[in-house]
């Protein structure tokens, strides 16, 4: 008997070709799938690179850029705080130009900047950031600022005045630094960053501690003291600030010893057929805003005879220098935590070898008009007693102790250029102030258009605002314990 397998054998055909075609199938839409997941994961991996440059572009910022915008180290939005630091400055080692005189002393970004406060201060943000470069407005709104100022503030007291603004310039950026004062001496900054175009790039806030207002009337008092050992003991005056010039009734003043750059100066320093007295008005006007000071007569002017050449510097400036501070440190009328060291010129610049071995009774240094010199002293046979002074002893990493740069830009004793040498030796160093003033020469007394010696002849004193700047200077490095 014949059987018919034909439809079986036409089944298991059919059921053979059905079964490839589906694994056809199967293996096109892997491959499409293979290639669907490819193309996502090279679109992702595109995304991501692009995203991480940017992510790299924006962490290659130095932390001075950084700071200057106003970012966190995270890089976060803009959130304005208040920091327990001295000035938050962006960059410590800039070069300021002050903002006390007529308006027409203040520059376009110091203007600005003061209009911007008087807007803050009355809680008009929005106005200020209509001003704001783009990333600045997407990272803080008005209202963010409103009650970032109000947290910096709300416990200062009654607003009394906004005190003054000082520009400084740090690589492509400009920071204007407001300062407001409120009761009791306490105040509040507004730190405005500007890029290269001049807009509002950052807004910080800070409060911190200032100097008294400048006081009326019988603001001080003066003492006569004596400085060094005999056979040359040294005239001196102790300033004192009184009544409302006192800072805080409860603690005694910072004191500055201030050091004429003339070896035979007198203790006020008087110089010019006018009789300029440089040191005395900054002992007069640090009194006033609450800060003590000592001044002193040189070893050369009140002993000519005897102070000659061969004497060498180490007796006519630094001994007596010496001196000043150990008298400082027994005072009992005064901070003995809270000690300056003010010198000019030639004076200033050795300082290095003055402080090195009174360091630790040093709160810090004002240094006027001064090049960032080495000095060798070669005036004595003893090689144990010879002198070196060397501007690099303040480089970063070598000291910390906080410095204060004055410049006049009229200085025609030391010119602005060694004032710029500053800056770069320094650059970098934390806890390093500048301050450069318009119009001013070595003595920070006004000068003429063509600087000379015969801008001392005309009868002139220490700008008012100098002495404010010093002193809230001595004040917030009183702060920043």
């Amino acid at each position: 008997m014949v059987i018919d397998n034909s439809a079986d054998s036409i089944y298991h055909i059919d059921y053979k070709s059905k079964n490839e075609g589906m694994v056809i199938c199967m293996k096109r839409w892997l491959l499409v799938t293979i290639v669907l997941f490819a193309a996502i994961a090279i679109i992702y991996y595109m995304a991501s690179s692009w995203n991480e440059s940017k992510k790299d572009e924006f962490s290659a910022q130095t932390t001075e850029q950084r700071d200057v915008l106003g970012l966190s180290s995270s890089g976060s939005a803009v959130t304005p705080a208040a920091v327990d630091t001295e000035s938050p400055a962006p960059d410590q080692n800039s070069a300021s130009s002050p903002a006390s005189g007529s308006a027409a002393d203040l520059s376009d970004l110091e203007k600005r900047s003061l209009d911007y406060s008087d807007q803050i201060i009355k809680g008009w943000s929005d106005e200020v950031l209509k001003d704001a470069t783009e990333l600045l407005k997407k990272q803080t709104t008005a209202e963010d600022l409103n009650l970032s100022f109000e947290s910096v503030t709300s416990d200062l007291g009654t607003f009394l005045d906004i005190e003054g603004a000082k520009e400084e310039k740090s690589g492509g950026y400009n920071t204007v630094t407001v300062t407001l004062r409120y009761e009791g001496n306490d105040g509040a900054t507004i730190r405005y960053v500007y890029d290269s175009k001049q807009k509002l790039a950052g807004i910080w806030f800070d409060n911190t501690r200032l100097a008294a207002s400048e006081a009326k009337g019988t603001s001080f008092e003066e003492e006569d003291m004596k400085i060094g050992r005999n056979p040359y003991v040294l005239n001196a005056k102790l300033t004192l600030p009184v009544g409302e010039a006192v800072i805080d009734k409860k603690k005694k003043p910072p004191v500055v010893i201030l050091i004429s750059d003339k070896n035979d100066a007198d203790m006020d320093g008087t110089i010019g057929k006018a009789g300029n007295t440089p040191l005395r008005d900054v002992a007069h006007g640090l009194a006033k805003r609450g800060i003590a000071s000592i001044r002193y007569n040189k070893r050369a002017y009140q002993y000519p005879d005897t102070a000659s050449a061969e004497a060498g510097i180490r007796e006519y400036l630094i001994k007596d220098a010496w001196m000043s501070i150990d008298s400082a440190s027994y005072l009992n009328k005064i901070d003995t935590d809270a000690i300056y060291v003010m010198a000019w010129g030639d004076a200033a610049e050795y300082l290095p070898v003055i402080i090195d071995r009174r360091i630790r009774r040093i709160r810090g240094l004002i240094m006027v008009g001064a090049k960032p010199a080495k000095h060798m002293d070669m005036g004595y046979i003893d090689e144990a007693t010879k002198v070196e002074s060397d501007a690099k002893y303040f480089s970063p990493g070598s000291s910390s102790i906080p410095i204060m740069f004055l410049q006049g830009d009229k200085d025609f004793e030391t010119p602005l250029k060694f004032f710029e040498k500053w800056q770069a030796l320094l650059k970098g160093r934390a806890g390093t102030s500048y301050h450069q003033y318009k119009q001013l020469g070595h003595y920070l007394l006004p000068a003429s258009a063509e600087p000379s010696a015969k801008d001392y002849d005309v009868k002139n004193t220490v700008s008012s605002g100098v002495m404010a700047d010093i002193a809230n200077w001595c004040v917030s490095n009183m702060n920043n314990d």
